[in-house]
């Protein structure tokens, strides 16, 4: 069996301080689900030379459909479970590439927001296939649906995968998880997946097309969130731009992604304890 896994890889961007709890740690950072569950994933696509970063290929692997039904609670309504299929594929890939984390300081954030800095001809280049953007706390806010309260978005889950068009034409996907509500006082989160298809100049048309019919993007949502220059994110395009605009920089400004050891988790740290 390959290993995986065996170091985080964690980028502050700049650095000050440490990452905030991810939630890749709340599913499975405290119990045994990912010493037992992955390995065995792992094991089955490396025996049927199955690429776990094609959503659909990780669809098919036995043993990640035992993981779903594991991680599924008895209560959660049939509609939740392609959330969970979608948190597992994230984690596992995010867990097989080494946990790279890639943490945003405020001030960074502001200026992906502020600046609109154009991409040009720079394309989407991951240093690992699976990487998690954590965002500036409380700082973007979003809704999993228009009769849900807005929450604070935590950040991104991304993985570049291959998939093939029905006549076998390969293609290159990023998947794409959003994770909003983490807080101490709620043992869980909330998701929205989707996915698109990029290539030469994709993600540079990202940067610059419009995110949003009618306001500027990003515009604040939240009664009173223009004085503390709070942003939203309500559009694939929006979420889309900003992961365009991060690893962009994390591209161009290699001096100052500064890289941090994993830190180091007391039980109170994690959300749901008091």
């Amino acid at each position: 069996m390959a290993e995986a896994g065996a170091d985080d890889l964690t980028s502050r961007i700049p650095a000050a301080g440490l990452p905030r709890l991810t939630p890749y740690e709340l599913v499975f950072g405290d119990s045994a689900f990912e010493h037992r569950a992955f390995p065995a994933i792992l094991d089955e696509a490396e025996m049927l030379g199955e690429d776990t970063t094609s959503r659909e290929r990780f669809a098919f692997l036995t043993r990640g459909s035992d993981a779903v039904r594991e991680l599924v609670p008895d209560e959660a309504p049939p509609h939740m479970l392609e959330e969970y299929r979608a948190i597992l594929y994230h984690s596992f890939n995010f867990w097989r590439f080494g946990r790279r984390l890639y943490a945003l300081d405020t001030p960074v954030a502001r200026y992906l927001v502020e600046a609109a800095p154009t991409l040009g001809g720079w394309d989407l280049r991951l240093p690992v296939p699976t990487a998690y953007v954590q965002l500036p706390p409380n700082l973007f806010w979003a809704s999993i649906s228009t009769d849900v309260p807005p929450e604070p978005v935590d950040g991104f889950f991304v993985t570049v995968s291959r998939a093939y068009d029905p006549l076998g034409a390969p293609a290159s996907m990023l998947e794409v998880l959003m994770v909003l509500g983490m807080r101490r006082v709620r043992a869980g989160f909330s998701v929205i997946p989707f996915e698109t298809e990029y290539g030469p100049g994709i993600p540079a048309g990202w940067a610059e097309a419009p995110g949003r019919e009618g306001a500027a993007d990003f515009a604040n949502i939240l009664p009173g969130g223009e004085m503390k220059g709070l942003y939203s994110i309500l559009t694939t395009t929006e979420a889309l731009k900003l992961l365009a605009r991060t690893f962009w920089y994390v591209d161009r400004h290699p001096d100052d992604v500064q890289p941090h050891a994993a830190p180091e988790r007391r039980a109170e740290d994690r959300p749901g304890s008091v």
